[in-house]
Parts: structure tokens; C-alpha cells; sequence
């Protein structure tokens, strides 16, 4: 849940950045090839969640990394949404601040979801422990074909 609620945040904090920096009067901030590169930083890869969401409900996973595999995917989820919600109120600068933005709420209510259901430390434990127990192939996504 925390993976799915993480990455859905990230994508509208970027739809909220990149609006703003595009919808700027005069000169927009987008021009700026630091501004465009905290844009493509806040790109967020979704599709190991989604693969543990599908393999979870079509009863694939294994039940051994069962446990596993959602820290992994709970763990990126969390950590990339809070990199990118920083930039984005990066990008909006003082009104970042400002809780008239949504990025503001965002920025607030993201920095929880690296704590509630297992810690990120955590979830590096569990992680770890399945790694040195079974090896680097069984928590990775299954290869198309």
C-alpha cells in the first residue's frame, strides 16, 4: 500500500512541478537546464510495485520472498517519492512553503511513509536477510518471454 500511495504522490508532485515551472509569465523557469534536470531526476519507476501487486494477486509469489519483495518495493517507493517531492518544492521555491500548494501537503505528508509499516531501516534488514539467505535472483522481476 505504501509503495502504490508513494508513487501515485511522486507522479502529481511532478505534474504540480512541472506545471509550475512551464506556466511561469514572462521567462518560465523550464527553460533552465537545472530546473529541466530536477524535472527528469523526479521521473519515478513504478513497475517493480506493480509487479509485486500482480504477482501477490495471481498467487506467483513465492512464499519465501513473499515478505521480501514488498519491503523492496515499499523501501524505493518511499525513499524516490521523498527525493522527488524535495525537488519539486525546490522548484517552487518559497512557495514550496506555502500551504496554499499542494506540494507543501505533499512534502509534509510523504516524509511519514519511510517510517509507518516498517521503517526504511528496517525494510534494508529484511531485505538483506533475504539476499544473504537466498541469493540475488529470487527477488528480482521475472524477465519477459
Amino acid at each position: 500500500m505504501i509503495a502504490a500511495r508513494t508513487t501515485g504522490a511522486a507522479e502529481r508532485a511532478l505534474e504540480l512541478a512541472r506545471d509550475w515551472a512551464v506556466e511561469q509569465f514572462g521567462s518560465p523557469i523550464a527553460d533552465f537546464q537545472l530546473i529541466q534536470g530536477m524535472l527528469a531526476d523526479c521521473a519515478v519507476n513504478r513497475a517493480y510495485a506493480h509487479q509485486v501487486a500482480w504477482e501477490v494477486d495471481e498467487g506467483q509469489a513465492d512464499r519465501k520472498t513473499l515478505h521480501a519483495k514488498p519491503a523492496i518495493a515499499k523501501l524505493s517507493a518511499s525513499e524516490a517519492a521523498g527525493r522527488v517531492i524535495d525537488r519539486c518544492v525546490q522548484i517552487f521555491g518559497g512557495r514550496g512553503y506555502d500551504r496554499s500548494y499542494p506540494v507543501e501537503r505533499l512534502y509534509r505528508e510523504l516524509r511519514v511513509d519511510r517510517i509507518w509499516e516498517g521503517t526504511s531501516e528496517i525494510q534494508r534488514l529484511i531485505v538483506a536477510g533475504e539476499l544473504v539467505k537466498r541469493g540475488t535472483g529470487v527477488l528480482q522481476m521475472p524477465s519477459a518471454g
